[in-house]
C-alpha cells in the first residue's frame, strides 16, 4: 500500500512539474490598486494554491478542536468506568447486546 501512495505522489508531482513548465509566460498580478507585477504564471497559480489551502486549514480547525474535546471526555469517561469497575470487581460488566437474527 506505501508503493501505491508513492506512485500516487510521484504522478502528482509530475503533473505539478509539468504545469509549471508550461506556464512560464509573464503575468501582470495586481496586488493594490494600481500596483502590479510582472511574474510568471505559476507563481500567481501556485501562491492561489497555497492560499486556498491555507484557507481549507483554517476551515477544518474548528471541526479539529471539537473532536479533540470529545475524545479527551470519552477517555475521561473510559478511565471513571475502569476504575469503577477496578473497585467493585463482584460486579460483572455488562453483556454485549444479543442480535436478532
Amino acid at each position: 500500500m506505501k508503493i501505491f501512495y508513492t506512485i500516487i505522489k510521484i504522478i502528482i508531482l509530475l503533473i505539478f512539474l509539468i504545469l509549471a513548465i508550461g506556464n512560464t509566460q509573464s503575468v501582470q498580478f495586481f496586488y493594490l490598486p494600481a500596483q502590479s507585477l510582472n511574474v510568471p504564471l505559476i507563481v500567481v497559480l501556485f501562491g492561489a494554491f497555497v492560499i486556498g489551502s491555507v484557507f481549507g486549514l483554517f476551515a477544518l480547525f474548528g471541526r479539529l478542536l471539537s473532536l479533540r474535546g470529545e475524545n479527551n471526555r470519552l477517555r475521561t469517561e473510559i478511565k471513571k468506568s475502569a476504575r469503577a469497575a477496578a473497585a467493585n470487581p463482584a460486579v460483572p460488566p455488562p453483556a454485549p447486546p444479543k442480535h436478532k437474527e
